[in-house]
């Protein structure tokens, strides 16, 4: 059991990369996104469902309250970040920065959501950022700000 928590957690193992295992994750979500778009409800749905399900027991087996390779929130975010959007490299490629930079610095609401003191906020915290990053973009995309991009 401890096993498949790992393979879960650190999305086959992409939270052991040495370095910025959140960005790899991020970008292991970004290219999910990308190759299987259609399916994308339902792979976000189903790692999601995971990652919640494998929140409590990955902070027992990887020995910390929001670990380091736990990307999987990553994952879940990042392809919530580009859901219902254009399928461009341009709006993908904001959508991973726009992402990063809100899960590494933690804006309000979402530095008030890793804060809670239960599992799911590994997950939940990563899941606001990509919500955030969707609305932003879909505020620009739907506004016409941006549609010199996107005929």
């Amino acid at each position: 059991m401890n096993f498949l928590v790992r393979l879960a957690a650190t999305f086959f193992w992409v939270g052991y990369l040495p370095l910025a295992p959140g960005t790899f994750g991020s970008l292991a979500g970004a290219l999910i996104a990308w190759f299987f778009y259609p399916e994308l409800a339902i792979l976000a749905g189903v790692f999601t469902v995971t990652g919640f399900l494998v929140c409590r027991p990955a902070q027992r087996v990887l020995r910390g309250i929001d670990p380091p390779e736990f990307v999987l929130d990553e994952v879940c975010g990042m392809m919530l970040s580009v859901a219902a959007l254009p399928k461009t490299p341009i709006l993908f490629a904001a959508a991973f920065l726009l992402f990063r930079a809100l899960d590494i610095y933690k804006p309000w609401p979402v530095s008030r959501i890793q804060a809670w003191k239960n599992p799911i906020g590994i997950l939940a915290d990563d899941l606001a950022a990509g919500l955030f990053v969707n609305l932003i973009l879909q505020i620009l995309v739907n506004s016409r700000l941006l549609s010199p991009l996107f005929p």
